[in-house]
């Protein structure tokens, strides 16, 4: 009976040893069925890998720059750019000082051309007495007696700026100082006068006195002298040293 049992218990076994046998078999085929046969070079997509790489260190400020544009706002400056910026405005402001101070030292000083009694005052506010034309009217230059003849001086160091004439005012000479000012000189005899372009000296001899014109005959010779400061005639007294 022992025997029969025992028998009985090892055909058991066997049989549950072939049923894992079994079941091993058909989770390994599974297994193997489920996997992918390995693609080849025709079957594998044609895109290259891309691998992300750190950003250096040019590429991190173009990018943070741009962000900040995006955002309509300025990138801080550099410490560098905050010094050139400091730079460029110190010697913007010394550039102005220095031609602040230029200017002043630029003040001319001017003296009477010739010496004479004057015939016919500046005056632009209130008429004043032509004879010539017998009229009254506004006068905005300074007419000095002087004979025909009579040595014109320079006011001040200038340059002649130009050389004009016409039946009213005769030959006259026009003179460009450091300060801006011009002075006018007539009528001039063509005989002796500097050219354009010419540099005088304060007192240089720039023409003789001519003959007055038909216009300003009742008044003798005298000389013609005007002054003329942005572009509008002054009073030369006012600036004229005896």
């Amino acid at each position: 009976m022992k025997k029969k049992n025992e028998s009985k218990m090892a055909a058991v076994l066997v049989s549950m040893g072939l049923c894992v046998v079994a079941l091993g078999a058909g989770m390994t085929y599974y297994t193997w069925s489920n996997v992918k046969e390995p693609m080849t070079a025709e079957e594998s997509p044609a895109s290259p890998v891309t691998v992300a790489k750190s950003p250096t260190l040019d590429t991190a400020k173009a990018q943070r720059e741009q962000m900040s544009n995006d955002d309509g706002e300025a990138p801080d400056p550099t410490p560098a750019q905050e010094a050139k910026t400091t730079e460029t405005k110190t010697t913007s402001e010394q550039k102005t000082t220095e031609k602040s101070t230029a200017k002043v030292q630029q003040t001319v000083t001017y003296v009477y051309p010739v010496t004479g009694e004057t015939v016919m005052p500046y005056s632009v506010d209130k008429a004043v007495y032509d004879p010539t034309l017998d009229q009254y009217r506004t006068n905005d230059t300074l007419c000095i007696a002087a004979e025909a003849g009579t040595e014109v001086k320079a006011a001040a160091d200038g340059t002649v700026a130009e050389i004009k004439e016409d039946d009213e005012s005769g030959r006259t000479l026009v003179l460009e100082h450091a300060d801006g000012t011009r002075t006018t000189y007539g009528p001039l005899a063509a005989e002796g006068m500097v050219k354009k372009g010419d540099t005088v000296k304060q007192g240089q001899t720039v023409g003789k006195l001519d003959q007055p014109t038909k216009y300003q005959a009742a008044l003798g010779s005298h000389l013609v002298f005007a002054m003329e400061v942005n572009g509008e005639r002054v009073d030369p007294t006012k600036k004229l040293e005896k």
